[in-house]
């Protein structure tokens, strides 16, 4: 790998510039090499283990990386590129609030490091805390007057103001430099949808769409800018996996029901549209089938360990309902893999869907020490939550809004745990955030609204909320239960909230609620 002319005591060096060429080339095998020399030619350099953090993490072994970069820490407490990464670690481990001390306290040592300055302004963005993003930016842009990601924050916001003509003209300032990334190919349809260019919209999210093909936002914008343009069936092409998988979007189901109906296939519209109302969702699970079990165990059989073949076949055998099967290969990939989030998350939903709720739990813990990302927190509070744990679930919740003070699924779930716990007074003012963030369009949020308003007695609050709820939702017996019981609270509306609570009754007859 290293020529002989180079002396044993300078070879370090090259080892480190050899392992980041190839981790550029993609050759993950040539890296793991280079940087294994570096490691043993001299472990005592920072910046080797910055590179070799990011390796590892690129890898799949987030554990990994923490030690490398922890190591880097150590080795120089003020190293501006070890203090950034570990702050990027913390970030994708925990959540934003816990990068940001790891930003400042590298821009106290360096107040105009471009890169640090970069990533702080990020995870301000991601935050909501928009003001300070925006003198971030544009300090960025003042000391690099072509950093394309400083003007495309200050897109995002003009494009959440509305202001979508400014968006695009920010959006041109970066001159490409980004465009196939997938937030800004988000942003960029966001724009296009927002001045009624739907043609336009379509052809951004459909490349979104191609890169990310999981990505269940993408798929309903797409599917959003498809009917708006008169495609429908192309429509119920990028919703089908969805809407035939468990965990589909309310407004999935809703708008395959249009399209369905634009088609003039109203029985299956019915059905789809019967399922939102309900919400009748299913749990969203990681397992989604690709590729046909018999063809998968062929792979597995000639790649035991690699892990990129294993996952899919526990998927198959998952979906096949062979669950037996699923734990035990879940839990080999897992052994081999501790570092590996992925492995554990699969662990925990096939134990999940066994009943074994101490296995999901167990397996969850040790992902959360690696990643405690959003779809961990919905798995753990949905196994708190079956367990009849619901105090557990809560500090769950409160433990990762503190890192995430602006996710939405974490509020929603705090909010409807304060409900269910009548903290009516506590409930409202979560429910009112998730309005203004997201809108009166949320059957499931402005029903909240008004259970908590009539837990609070506030019963023009409660029938005002209720009423949206009931526009958005005429035929969700939750909706029309609860604005019932809002109506039920005036005296004058008594006759109404009967007539409601009937109708909830008549769609679902067997809920003792």
């Amino acid at each position: 790998m290293l020529t002989n002319d180079i002396s044993w005591k300078n070879q370090a060096y090259p080892s480190r510039i050899m392992g980041k060429v190839a981790l550029q080339m993609e050759d993950e095998q040539l890296a793991g090499a280079a940087f294994n020399r570096g490691m043993e030619l001299d472990r005592k350099n920072p910046d080797l283990w910055v590179n070799i953090a990011r390796f590892r993490a690129r890898s799949g072994d987030q554990a990994g990386a923490t030690n490398a970069i922890d190591e880097a820490v150590k080795l120089d407490p003020a190293n501006i590129h070890a203090l950034q990464y570990r702050g990027e670690l913390l970030r994708f481990q925990f959540g934003l609030g816990a990068a940001l001390p790891w930003f400042e306290h590298a821009l106290q040592i360096d107040p105009n490091d471009v890169p640090v300055l970069t990533e702080y302004a990020a995870t301000l963005g991601d935050m909501g805390r928009m003001t300070d993003m925006l003198v971030v930016a544009r300090k960025i842009i003042a000391l690099d007057g072509t950093n394309s990601r400083a003007f495309f924050m200050q897109t995002v916001l003009a494009a959440r103001a509305g202001k979508y003509g400014l968006a695009r003209r920010l959006m041109q300032q970066t001159e490409g430099a980004i465009e196939n990334v997938p937030a800004v190919l988000l942003v960029e349809g966001i724009i296009e949808h927002g001045e009624g260019n739907h043609n336009a919209a379509v052809e951004k999210f459909r490349r979104l769409v191609s890169i990310q093909p999981n990505n269940r936002q993408a798929q309903n914008l797409l599917a959003r800018s498809l009917y708006l343009a008169g495609s429908a069936i192309d429509v119920i092409d990028v919703l089908k996996p969805q809407v035939n998988h468990s965990g589909a979007a309310p407004y999935a189901l809703w708008l395959a029901g249009r399209a369905l109906e634009a088609i003039d296939e109203r029985g299956q519209a019915a059905g789809v549209m019967n399922r939102a109302a309900i919400h009748d969702l299913g749990k969203e699970s990681a397992f989604v089938e690709v590729v046909p079990l018999s063809v998968l165990r062929a792979e597995v059989q000639r790649n035991t360990n690699d892990a990129r073949v294993v996952i899919p076949y526990i998927r198959a055998l998952y979906i096949a309902g062979d669950y037996n099967a699923a734990f035990a290969e879940a839990k080999r990939l897992q052994q081999g893999n501790p570092g590996a989030s992925a492995a554990h998350i699969l662990v925990a939903d096939v134990a999940a869907t066994m009943g074994n709720y101490d296995e999901a739990l167990d397996a969850l813990a040790q992902t959360r020490s690696i990643r405690f990302s959003e779809p961990v927190l919905l798995r753990l509070v949905g196994v708190l939550r079956a367990k009849v744990e619901m105090q557990r679930a809560v500090k769950v919740l409160a433990l990762y809004l503190n890192y995430n003070p602006s996710n939405i699924a974490g509020l929603r779930w705090m909010a409807y745990a304060h409900l269910e716990a009548e903290s009516w007074a506590v409930a409202a003012p979560i429910l009112e955030k998730l309005r203004k963030r997201i809108g009166d369009n949320d059957a499931l949020i402005m029903a909240g609204l008004t259970q908590a308003y009539t837990g609070l007695g506030q019963t023009e609050k409660a029938i005002a909320a209720g009423r949206v709820a009931y526009r958005v939702q005429p035929s969700s017996p939750v909706v029309s239960h609860l604005y019932g019981l809002a109506l039920m609270a005036d005296d004058e509306r008594k006759k109404d909230g009967i007539s409601l609570l009937k109708k909830a009754v008549a769609i679902m007859p067997k809920n003792p609620v």
